[in-house]
């Protein structure tokens, strides 16, 4: 569906499956799929991708502080 300048647009992504890294072990990838949407609901995108994740581990082996990194929050 095409859309317009003034168009609300908004994404929800779902995670569909996460494993250790092969090539890193302080890391995860997180396969993930977004779909967007327009105001009116009708979908207007969907793509999935991987996405490299550092893993507990890799904040405590830097001092445990990752400055600008959002908090977790528990449930999420």
């Amino acid at each position: 569906a095409p859309t317009f300048h003034g168009d609300t647009i908004y994404g929800q992504t779902e995670v569909l499956d996460k494993w250790e890294s092969k090539s890193k072990d302080d890391r995860g990838v997180v396969y993930v799929e977004t779909k967007g949407y327009k105001q009116d609901g009708t979908m207007v995108c969907i793509f999935r991708r991987k996405v490299m994740v550092p893993k507990t581990s890799y904040g405590e082996a830097r001092g445990g502080e990752q400055p600008g990194r959002p908090e977790l929050q528990e449930g999420m």
